[in-house]
């Protein structure tokens, strides 16, 4: 028996009596058996058009019979039971149930992505989850479910965005920050970017020791949002000393820019070989250091990558 993690959300009609009959349905079925239900959590949408509704979140704990696949299927069941229709994405719905867990199978397929990629910031997901599976470890960070709630709760509202360090980092926060607004996202100045990519790590490190002094956002401000990660300049000079920030951020966001997305200077920086390199090693640091709440973004364009990465500030508050 296998266990699974699923989450529950809805917020059309009754929305709490369509979750609870949802994990009723799934309870009385020979293939699941039920270990606990979490208490319902009212929260506000996150993406998706303005002026919907409030939702209803929720989380199961089962124990099942069946293969992740077969677990995924009858969770589309219960949703089709029960009204769904899929329309647009982030959008309001009778019911939604994402299966975030199942035990420690990792795995991405057109159908299937375990764990649920953006299930380790999203408040009205680990709050739910927290509650009842604490003890659950999420497979690529490494961490407990309590963990990884504790840093959600407890961490500066900080965002780091990982990926190649230069202007098309900062046109992704200036442009997160244009739709989130000024008083809800902090960002510092623009750096002014050297001509060759052997000065990139003295620049980075100058920039990220001055955020270390700032870290906290400034009043008025909800986030601090940085267009770099504070490990990069280690992989831009392997002579580099490790960034000592005084906490951990809220969310690391690794980002591979699609190609048409990436500033003209940066192609002068690195030949495509070098940059593919940086890229690599880039995404082999973050799933070896960050144990926290994390995005990635792999070959996403800029607008792609705003919408995400303003959906995940939206969740995490």
């Amino acid at each position: 028996m296998a266990t699974i993690l699923i989450a529950l959300g809805a917020n059309l009609g009754d929305r709490g009596e369509t979750i609870t009959q949802a994990i009723d349905q799934l309870a009385t079925d020979r293939d699941f058996n039920l270990l606990q239900r979490s208490s319902l959590l009212v929260t506000k949408p996150v993406g998706g058009p303005e002026g919907q509704p409030d939702f209803i979140n929720a989380a199961a704990k089962f124990e099942t019979s069946l293969s992740a696949d077969q677990v995924h299927q009858k969770l589309i069941e219960v949703e089709h039971l029960h009204g769904r229709v899929r329309k647009l994405r982030w959008g309001a719905r009778s019911l939604d149930l994402d299966l975030l867990l199942y035990d420690q199978e990792v795995r991405q397929t057109t159908q299937l992505t375990l764990p649920h990629p953006r299930m380790s910031f999203r408040r009205f997901v680990m709050q739910p989850a927290a509650e009842i599976a604490a003890e659950m470890i999420h497979p690529q960070l490494g961490s407990t479910l309590g963990q990884l709630w504790q840093q959600l709760v407890s961490s500066p509202p900080v965002v780091e965005i990982a990926t190649p360090p230069g202007p098309t980092a900062e046109r992704l926060c200036a442009e997160v920050q244009r739709q989130l607004g000024e008083p809800m996202v902090h960002i510092p100045p623009p750096i002014l970017w050297p001509e060759s990519a052997t000065q990139l790590s003295s620049v980075l490190t100058q920039a990220i020791g001055e955020a270390a002094m700032a870290w906290e956002p400034p009043p008025g401000h909800a986030v601090n949002l940085f267009p770099w990660w504070s490990e990069l300049p280690c992989l831009l000079d392997t002579s580099a000393v490790p960034s000592a920030m005084p906490t951990q951020p809220r969310l690391v966001v690794l980002w591979i820019p699609a190609s048409e997305s990436v500033d003209p200077i940066e192609t002068t920086w690195w030949s495509p070989e070098a940059r593919a390199s940086l890229e690599r090693r880039l995404e082999e640091a973050v799933n070896q250091k960050v144990h926290g709440p994390r995005l990635c973004l792999s070959g996403h364009d800029m607008t792609t990558a705003v919408t995400e990465v303003t959906a995940a500030i939206e969740a995490m508050q």
